[in-house]
C-alpha cells in the first residue's frame, strides 16, 4: 500500500505520487512568482483551476499556463532577451508592453474588442446561472483592471441578506488575492459559498441549469478564456489573422530591415563582405529565412567591427602615434614601464626648467633684451 501524509492512497496512485513529488518546488515557485503568502495560497480555489486545466488539450493548456504565469512573449520580455529592438506596445506604441498592459492597452481596436468581449463574458456568466451579485461584482472589477468602466446604470439587485454578507467576504478576500489573479485563474474559495447560497434560495432558477461540471470550474474557465482572448486578439492584430497574412507581414518587416541596412551602409572590417556586394534587387529575391539569417549576420559583424575599432584606438592612439616607427613605439613602452627611467625623466625636466629660468634672468638682459631691474 502507498501512504502519503499519513493517509492511505487507494486510487489514482500515479497522479498522487507525481503531484507530491513536485508539490514543494511548485509551492515555492508560486509564492515567489505571484507574491503569495501561505494564507493567500490556501485561499485560492486550486481545485477549480486544476479541473479547468485538465479539461483542455495539451497545446491549449500550455498556452494557458504561460499566460497565467506571465511567460507570454510580450515585447518587454523579448527586449530583455535582445530579440527585439524596442519594448513598446506594437498597438498603442506609447507604453512598455507587459502582460498586464495587454489587458489595458489604449489602442482603439483593442479597446473596442475588450469592451465587446467583456459584455460576452457577462452573458456567459449569466448563462451558467451565476449569482447576479457575482456577475455585477466581477464585471466592475474586471473592467477596472482592464482600464474600462461599467456603464450599466441598473444598480439594484434583488437582495438576500445572507448572499450580500458572503459577497462582501468574497470580494474583500479576492481583493487581497488581486483581481489580476482572478483573470489568471486564482479565484477565491469564498465565491463558491456565494453561489451555493444563490442556488439554495433561488431554486426555481437553478433547476434548468444543473450540469455535471461544478459551477466554480465553469466560472474559472470563462474568466481565463476572457484573458486568453485578449492576448489572442493582440497577436492577430500584430501578426495577422491567418498564416498567409502572418507570413506576408513578416516578409514586409524583413524587407524593410534589408532596405534600411542598404541605406545605412555600415562600413565593416575588410574580412567581411560589403553590404552592397549583392544588389538590393537580387537580395530581395531570396527567401525570408535566408534574409533573416543575413540580417543577423550583418548585425553581428557590425558589433565585431565596433569592438575592433575601439581596440585599435586604444592600441594605436592618435594619427601621429600611428605614424611612428614600431621601434620607437616599443622603446617608449619599455621605458615607460621602468620606474628608474621615469625618475630620470622627471629630474631632466626639472633641470631644463631651471636652466630656462636662469638664462631668462641672466643672459637676456646682457643681450639688451628685458629689464635687469
Amino acid at each position: 500500500s502507498v501512504s502519503i501524509d499519513g493517509s492511505k492512497v487507494t486510487s489514482k496512485i500515479k497522479q498522487r505520487v507525481i503531484d507530491k513529488c513536485g508539490e514543494e518546488a511548485m509551492v515555492k515557485y508560486l509564492l515567489h512568482k505571484h507574491q503569495l503568502s501561505e494564507g493567500k495560497l490556501e485561499g485560492v480555489n486550486w481545485v477549480a483551476l486544476a479541473g479547468y486545466l485538465k479539461s483542455m488539450s495539451p497545446p491549449l493548456r500550455a498556452s494557458q499556463v504561460k499566460l497565467q504565469h506571465n511567460w507570454i512573449p510580450t515585447n518587454s520580455f523579448l527586449f530583455q532577451q535582445r530579440r527585439v529592438k524596442c519594448d513598446k506596445c506594437p498597438l498603442c506604441t506609447s507604453a512598455v508592453e507587459t502582460a498586464s498592459h495587454v489587458r489595458c492597452c489604449t489602442a482603439p481596436a483593442m479597446q473596442q474588442y475588450r469592451w465587446a468581449r467583456l459584455a460576452k463574458l457577462v452573458r456567459d456568466l449569466q448563462g451558467i446561472n451565476t449569482a447576479p451579485e457575482i456577475v455585477r461584482c466581477w464585471q466592475e472589477h474586471i473592467a477596472s483592471v482592464c482600464g474600462e468602466h461599467s456603464n450599466d446604470e441598473d444598480k439594484f439587485i434583488y437582495g438576500i441578506s445572507d448572499i450580500h454578507t458572503l459577497l462582501g467576504t468574497a470580494r474583500r478576500h479576492q481583493s487581497v488575492l488581486s483581481w489580476d489573479g482572478l483573470l489568471q485563474g486564482r479565484a477565491s474559495i469564498h465565491w463558491s459559498a456565494v453561489q451555493a447560497s444563490h442556488e439554495r434560495w433561488r431554486r426555481q432558477e437553478t433547476n434548468s441549469h444543473r450540469q455535471d461540471t461544478p459551477w466554480d470550474i465553469r466560472a474559472v474557465r470563462l474568466v481565463c478564456e476572457f484573458n486568453f482572448d485578449l492576448w489572442k486578439f493582440r497577436n492577430e492584430e500584430v501578426h495577422g489573422h491567418t498564416q498567409q497574412e502572418a507570413r506576408q507581414k513578416l516578409r514586409d518587416s524583413v524587407e524593410a530591415t534589408v532596405r534600411n541596412l542598404y541605406d545605412r551602409y555600415p562600413v565593416l572590417l575588410a574580412r567581411y563582405p560589403s553590404v552592397h556586394s549583392i544588389p538590393l534587387e537580387v537580395r530581395l529575391t531570396k527567401p525570408t529565412l535566408v534574409l533573416q539569417m543575413w540580417i543577423k549576420q550583418v548585425l553581428q559583424q557590425e558589433q565585431l567591427t565596433d569592438i575592433a575599432r575601439k581596440r585599435a584606438s586604444l592600441h594605436g592612439g592618435s594619427i601621429e602615434r600611428f605614424l611612428l616607427p614600431r621601434v620607437v613605439i616599443r622603446r617608449q613602452r619599455r621605458m615607460a614601464g621602468d620606474p628608474h627611467y621615469r625618475a630620470a625623466v622627471n629630474k631632466i625636466a626639472c633641470w631644463l626648467q631651471r636652466m630656462v629660468r636662469f638664462r631668462s634672468t641672466m643672459e637676456l638682459p646682457r643681450m639688451g633684451i628685458g629689464d635687469p631691474g
